[in-house]
């Protein structure tokens, strides 16, 4: 074997152990960002558990639920909606009687790149999943360590 046909071979290797590597730092990455939009989407499914409680604080009193964000005690109301804590779902009262809700988190921002879940829903017969998905149920539950 000469020399010039040691230093291809030793090209070719390097190149596939640099390809290898970058396709595992892709892979990190996305990995990372899945499971960053998984623990944030605790913030919509919190909003959502709030928004259900005060729609049964306020059927207590009136003996019917809301779509009323106002008369629910929320005060910074954009279309009808209100956002949760941290921004990353707009809360949505979908329809309200007097025996039952709908309620809706859709994401905003950064949370679009849920595509396991996207919007989350819950409704007062405790109905909670997600908009996407066969089993939108898991979208409720706590991310995986």
């Amino acid at each position: 074997m000469n020399t010039s046909m040691i230093v291809i071979l030793g090209l070719i290797l390097t190149s596939l152990i640099a390809s290898v590597g970058v396709y595992d730092y892709r892979y990190s990455q996305r990995l990372s960002q899945t499971s960053k939009i998984e623990e944030q989407r605790a913030d919509g499914r919190d909003a959502l558990l709030d928004l259900a409680k005060r729609q049964e604080i306020f059927f207590t009193k009136s003996k019917s639920y809301t779509t009323d964000l106002a008369a629910l005690g929320y005060t910074d109301i954009t279309d009808l909606s209100v956002f949760s804590p941290k921004k990353r779902y707009k809360l949505v009262i979908l329809s309200a009687d007097e025996s039952n809700y709908a309620l809706v988190a859709e994401p905003q921002d950064e949370q679009l790149g849920d595509t396991k879940c996207g919007g989350l829903t819950l409704t007062k017969q405790g109905m909670a999943k997600g908009a996407r998905g066969p089993d939108g149920t898991t979208c409720w539950q706590p991310p995986e360590n």
